[in-house]
């Protein structure tokens, strides 16, 4: 009886100290995103379709922020206002973006709604 006992409580304490571990990990490693990658990504239809080019709107995304791709470049987006709204997005400062990103606490919906209202 008191080997079963022993055992819960060792295979508890083992589980707690990994938990611990892995959550300070988790906090220690994290990536963070770009806000501008993100807020692209939000203006985007998000079909990840590849006609830009590019293996995803993800992609395109990083690739507009870094400049490698035109605001033409979403051939889906087209018709749906996204050139005009990666031109918005070019012309704003990285403060600004990072203010935008910051009060829609990441909502894609959110982001898309504030930047039509500018």
């Amino acid at each position: 009886m008191l080997t079963i006992v022993y055992s819960v409580l060792l295979l508890g304490i083992l589980g707690f100290a990994s938990g611990t571990f892995l959550a300070f990990a988790a906090k220690k490693f994290e990536v963070k995103e770009d806000p501008r990658e993100a807020i692209v990504k939000a203006v985007l239809p998000g079909n990840d379709c590849g006609s830009c080019g590019y293996p995803g709107c993800a992609a395109f995304a990083k690739a507009f922020v870094k400049g490698e791709v035109g605001k033409d470049g979403c051939v889906p987006g087209k018709s749906q206002g996204v050139p005009e709204l990666l031109e918005k997005i070019s012309k704003m400062s990285v403060d600004e973006l990072n203010k935008i990103y910051e009060e829609s606490g990441e909502d894609d919906s959110k982001i898309l709604k504030v930047l039509k209202q500018n």
